[in-house]
């Protein structure tokens, strides 16, 4: 018997049958794996979901931040739901974070400055600067900073990604 009459035999064409389509199985399992691992997720507001506050609002402390002073106009009215507030806003009172009051205004153009009042305390905190925009939901820890920016090519403008860490009260870049 010769070699390739040896070579593909019933059981060796089998054989070599069954091993071609396992490797374009395993190659196309590859791709799509590592295709997988490329995708830049971004994080969501169900990563970082809380409970909401249910007790009675603490009165702001003003003074306990150096902003709560200078801007306590726009941020008592964020706290305390005023028309003027809901209406630029869209959301007052407890909008952030469970049991957080988030508090933004223009600083000129563009940028923005933000505070979260924790109702349970009335302490205020910093939180991160903005130039477009915030996006923030009541139940959850994570603030968008510039969700949509207006013009495309706009250099040194980028969508951020903050997280409040609770024990230090203070918000957390992701990348």
């Amino acid at each position: 018997m010769s070699w390739p009459e040896f070579y593909f035999n019933n059981a060796n064409l089998v054989f070599y049958t069954r091993m071609k389509i396992y490797i374009k199985y395993l190659t196309c399992l590859s791709f799509l794996l590592l295709s997988m691992t490329n995708v830049t997720r971004h994080p969501s507001f169900k990563q970082y979901r809380v409970g909401l506050f249910k007790g009675h609002k603490a009165k702001p402390i003003l003074k306990s931040n150096r902003l709560g002073e200078m801007f306590k106009t726009v941020i008592t009215h964020t706290y305390y739901s005023k028309d003027d507030m809901r209406q630029w806003h869209g959301t007052t009172g407890l909008n952030f974070g469970g049991h957080y009051c988030f508090a933004y205004w223009g600083c000129g153009s563009p940028c923005q400055m933000a505070v979260i009042v924790d109702l349970k305390t009335g302490i205020i905190y910093d939180a991160p600067a903005g130039s477009f925009g915030y996006e923030f939901r009541a139940n959850s820890r994570l603030v968008v900073v510039n969700p949509d920016i207006p013009c495309t090519g706009c250099s040194g403008f980028t969508t951020e990604y903050w997280v409040l860490d609770e024990l230090s009260q203070k918000f957390v870049q992701m990348h």
